[in-house]
């Protein structure tokens, strides 16, 4: 008996769990939406709260509900939580910038 509620209890917590956004954040306001990151070698987009941040490049952390951990550059994609494939922003000035597991393609 006690198990069945013990089990029923914890179901619930976790269709509640799985309804609530666990990157609770603030949407930006004005300016502070538009303050673009320095430094960012894959490029710029925007997280799920509305402020820019640096995309991610091979083999750096992506993913996760509405991209909130990150997203990958141009020409990479997001697997296993990593971002896999080549830069293609680092490939158009001739930098080939690969993840481990990928064979670079050039043009």
């Amino acid at each position: 008996m006690y198990s069945l509620v013990f089990f029923l209890t914890a179901m619930s917590c976790l269709v509640l769990a799985s309804s609530l956004d666990f990157y609770q954040c603030q949407p930006c306001r004005g300016e502070e939406c538009n303050v673009e990151p320095e430094g960012c070698k894959y490029g710029i987009s925007r997280d799920p709260c509305g402020r820019m941040q640096c995309m991610a490049g091979p083999g750096q952390r992506c993913g996760g509900r509405d991209s909130h951990l990150g997203k990958c550059g141009d020409g990479m994609t997001c697997k296993c939580g990593k971002c896999r494939g080549c830069s293609i922003d680092m490939l158009s000035m001739g930098i080939i910038e690969c993840d481990a597991n990928t064979a670079p393609v050039c043009y």
